[in-house]
């Protein structure tokens, strides 16, 4: 038994913590007051150990094991030091507040409107009419190269955000926009 006493203390001490309601309480003293049981109490043998075990018990819990007395003492008055270099540390600075104004770059600003996306719409409603051209496959390439690129463009655009602040974000828009404008200049050619 002694070989697994540690292992025993440690497995109790992670043992869950738990205080019964006051009405289990109650239910536990009146069963424990039921005649069956009380007989039952009643006829349990009395064991009185000996004055030797009650001397041993007694001489264990009078040897207790110094305590370090100490060095509760000095962690409290680091703790007490810190505490106090700390206010004083925070009263000694002062707080400051400081603002800035950035005028925003135009050139960095996405128009809602792009010009290639509306004549890319009116090349679209003339193959409507016109369809001779339009279902050429070379016009069809360029057709579907111009929508590849244009989803890109959207998406770049929502990673670029509200704020446009990354410039090389919007250096690869300014690219696929430059590109696109080629496509579509390619398409209205070939009409």
């Amino acid at each position: 038994m002694e070989k697994n006493h540690d292992n025993l203390k440690k497995a109790i001490s992670k043992l869950p913590g738990y205080e019964p309601d006051d009405r289990v309480w109650a239910t536990l003293n009146e069963k424990l007051n039921e005649l069956p049981l009380s007989n039952a109490l009643n006829t349990l043998p009395e064991y009185e150990p000996d004055d030797k075990l009650w001397d041993l018990i007694a001489a264990n819990a009078a040897v207790k094991k110094p305590t370090l007395l100490w060095w509760h003492y000095a962690a409290a008055m680091v703790a007490v030091g810190l505490s106090l270099g700390m206010l004083f540390y925070g009263k000694g600075q002062q707080q400051q507040v400081s603002y800035s104004i950035e005028k925003v770059d135009s050139r960095l600003q996405n128009d809602e409107i792009k010009v290639t996306d509306a004549q890319y719409k009116r090349l679209k409603a003339y193959c409507e009419t016109e369809t001779l051209v339009c279902n050429s496959k070379d016009y069809k390439q360029l057709q579907d190269e111009y929508e590849k690129l244009n989803e890109a463009s959207v998406q770049l655009q929502q990673a670029i955000g509200e704020y446009n602040t990354e410039a090389e974000l919007i250096r690869q828009f300014a690219i696929l926009e430059e590109q696109k404008a080629d496509i579509l200049n390619e398409m209205a050619k070939m009409i």
